[in-house]
C-alpha cells in the first residue's frame, strides 16, 4: 500500500496507463498505411456524385443509414449478392457475400460518414444494386419499392410534376457510387465460375464399341 499512500507516484501511475493506452489504441492504429492507401479500384468524386454527399447529409440520412458492413456473417451475407441477382447480372445462379469494409474504399471521404444507426438497411455495397430509377421512385415514395419502409418521402426533390430535380439526380448518382470503390461482385462471380468449372465432373470420352460377331448361321 505504499504506492496508494504516495499520491503523486500514484497520479504518476495513472497518467502513464492512460498514455499508454490512448498510444496503442488511437496513435499506432492511425499510422496504419492501409488508412491511407485506396484500394485499386477506388476514384475520387466525381462533381455530380461530390453535390450528391452534401444532399446526402443535408437530409440526415446517415442518421438512419450506416456505409460500413462489419466482418460478421449475418451481414456479409445480408448486403451480399442473391441467386437472383446474379442470374440476372452475370447469368449465373449463386450467392455472393459481401466482403466486409475496407479501409480504402474511404479514403476520398471527408467526412466519414460510417454511421452509427440502421432505421435502415446499411448502404456500404448498394451501389449498383438497382438501376437508377429504383431509386428515384425510391426517394419519392418509399413504399413504391420498400412496403413497410419507415424512410419518408423527399417529395422537395422533384418539381410540380413529379420529376426528379438535379438534386435528386445528383443524390441517386452518390448513391451509386457507394461500394464501387471495391470490385467484390465481379470477382465473387469470376471465383464462382472458377469453382464451378473446377467442381464440374468431366465427361469420359465414348469408348469405341467392339463389334460382336453372331454364331447364327454357323455350321
Amino acid at each position: 500500500m505504499k504506492f496508494e499512500a504516495k499520491a503523486f507516484l500514484l497520479v504518476i501511475g495513472v497518467v502513464a496507463f492512460m498514455f499508454l493506452g490512448t498510444y496503442f489504441t488511437m496513435i499506432v492504429p492511425l499510422t496504419d498505411p492501409a488508412l491511407y492507401t485506396p484500394t485499386k479500384d477506388a476514384k475520387p468524386y466525381t462533381t455530380l456524385e461530390a453535390k450528391g454527399k452534401k444532399i446526402y447529409e443535408r437530409e440526415g440520412c446517415v442518421y438512419c443509414h450506416t456505409q460500413q458492413v462489419r466482418n460478421l456473417l449475418e451481414e456479409t451475407q445480408r448486403y451480399g449478392m442473391g441467386e437472383e441477382e446474379t442470374f440476372k447480372r452475370f447469368g449465373i445462379r449463386t450467392l455472393i457475400q459481401a466482403p466486409p469494409s475496407q479501409p480504402g474504399e474511404y479514403v476520398y471521404d471527408q467526412p466519414h460518414l460510417l454511421g452509427t444507426r440502421r432505421v435502415g438497411p446499411d448502404l456500404a455495397r448498394v451501389g449498383g444494386k438497382y438501376d437508377n430509377t429504383w431509386h428515384l421512385n425510391h426517394f419519392r415514395d418509399p413504399r413504391s419499392t420498400s412496403p413497410g419502409s419507415l424512410m419518408p418521402a423527399y417529395t422537395w426533390l422533384y418539381d410540380k410534376a413529379g420529376q426528379p430535380t438535379g438534386e435528386a439526380v445528383a443524390l441517386v448518382a452518390y448513391i451509386q457510387k457507394l461500394g464501387t470503390n471495391y470490385r467484390w461482385r465481379e470477382e465473387g462471380v469470376e471465383q464462382a465460375r472458377a469453382l464451378q468449372s473446377k467442381r464440374a465432373p468431366a465427361v469420359p470420352a465414348q469408348q469405341a464399341v467392339p463389334p460382336t460377331t453372331t454364331q447364327e448361321g454357323a455350321q
